[in-house]
């Protein structure tokens, strides 16, 4: 899978786009999705991570 920019990604994205932006494998992703915090959530059998959610998540693990 080709990865992709931030402003690429749409407003909601799947697993498929978590592992593009982040340059990972599926279980990496899914780590991700399960950790405390992350902006995830499950609908069925489908992980939606908010891409808003994500900067914010990103700038926490950045300032720690």
């Amino acid at each position: 899978m080709e990865r992709r920019k931030l402003e690429d990604l749409p407003d909601i994205m799947e697993l498929p786009d978590l592992e593009a932006f982040f340059n990972c494998g599926y279980r990496a992703a899914l780590q991700l999705v399960h950790q405390k915090g992350f902006p995830a959530l499950r609908v069925g059998r489908r992980w939606k991570i908010n891409k808003a959610g994500l900067v914010r998540w990103l700038e926490r693990q950045t300032e720690q």
